[in-house]
């Protein structure tokens, strides 16, 4: 028998992440707002951090569910909107070890919208960071594709 190992990732999990939405529970026309945090819990300084979250599928494909509105926080810039809702950041850095970069995306709800019943909202995040001061010592990222209970939201 031949046994083929497979090769370390370069890029492993992040942790410090923090995901929320204020409303569990909303009604066609309200506004959400996420919060997405990111704290350094590794001993080298946070060179490079992008954020990135969008609706999970099919809301993904549709647009007459939400729109983003707006985003802030402490990024060095923010893209929002396009037909799949997402929202963009590349967080302000360095991030030493133990701050935090927190940043927002307003969202509103259709006033109108094509579905009866309820509608369960869920926002997958991605998250990337480089430790290190001149070339990245090491990388790490995150992907929630399947969405968070913390991010999602029940429209009735």
């Amino acid at each position: 028998m031949i046994f083929a190992t497979q090769p370390a990732s370069a890029v492993s999990q992040i942790g410090g992440t923090a995901f929320s939405v204020d409303k569990k529970t909303a009604a066609p026309g309200d506004q959400l707002t996420l919060t997405l945090s990111l704290t350094n819990t590794e001993p080298n300084a946070i060179s490079f951090a992008y954020v990135y979250v969008q609706p999970t599928w099919p809301t993904n494909q549709r647009t007459d569910v939400v729109t983003p509105t707006g985003c802030g926080g402490e990024s060095v810039d923010c893209s929002y909107g396009g037909f799949n809702s997402a929202a963009a950041f590349h967080l302000t850095t360095p991030i030493p070890p133990g701050a935090t970069r927190t940043v927002t995306v307003t969202a509103r709800i259709t006033s109108t919208p094509a579905w009866t019943g309820s509608y369960t909202l869920n926002w997958a995040p991605y998250v990337y960071a480089e430790y290190g001061s001149t070339a990245p010592d090491f990388t790490k990222d995150g992907l929630w594709a399947g969405g968070l209970p913390e991010l999602q939201t029940v429209i009735s």
